[in-house]
């Protein structure tokens, strides 16, 4: 089962906002954990000491939590347009192959085999399928192939079956 398609702008950045929303929500950074934590003590601290600044250091942290938040959803898809623009490859047609041994994906200037065993792990939403090579690089299946043919339920099936649960 082939098929040939192309990943454009939009294509590009919102996937780039999915991978890193779902990165955000599912693996939380020692980082964030450590912050988070400085945060509540603080807030603790606040209000046990100084109860009268309580609610104003309480909005200042959900405001800043609301503006890391947007700037996620908003920063992402804005540096992955960039990143498109710049990137000569991803704008050229890909042919992707499922075969029984993995996916095949082809470009002008070369292919690329991944066998199901060295599949890192894969998600998907309404529109894409992210098969990943490694935690942040990844190949971008859109759901709209399907009106081409390719059996975008079979490639789920083979992802569970392979690689296991979505993630």
């Amino acid at each position: 089962m082939k098929v040939q398609y192309r990943i454009t702008e939009d294509d590009y950045a919102n996937a780039a906002r999915f991978a890193a929303w779902r990165h955000f929500i599912a693996r939380p950074s020692a980082l964030r954990l450590i912050t988070g934590g400085i945060i509540i003590a603080l807030l603790g601290i606040g209000l046990w000491t100084l109860p009268g600044l309580a609610l104003s250091l309480s909005f200042g942290i959900a405001v800043f939590a609301i503006l890391y938040t947007a700037s996620l959803l908003f920063q992402t898809p804005r540096r992955a347009r960039r990143h498109y623009r710049q990137y000569k490859d991803i704008q050229e047609p890909i042919t992707l192959e499922l075969t029984d041994a993995g996916t095949k994906f082809s470009t002008p200037d070369g292919e690329a085999i991944l066998p199901w065993s060295k599949v890192f792990q894969w998600r998907q939403n309404d529109r894409f399928i992210l098969i990943y090579r490694m935690p942040i690089l990844f190949h971008i299946v859109p759901k709209s192939i399907a009106r081409e043919g390719f059996d975008i339920p079979l490639l789920v099936r083979r992802l569970a079956e392979h690689v296991g649960p979505e993630r």
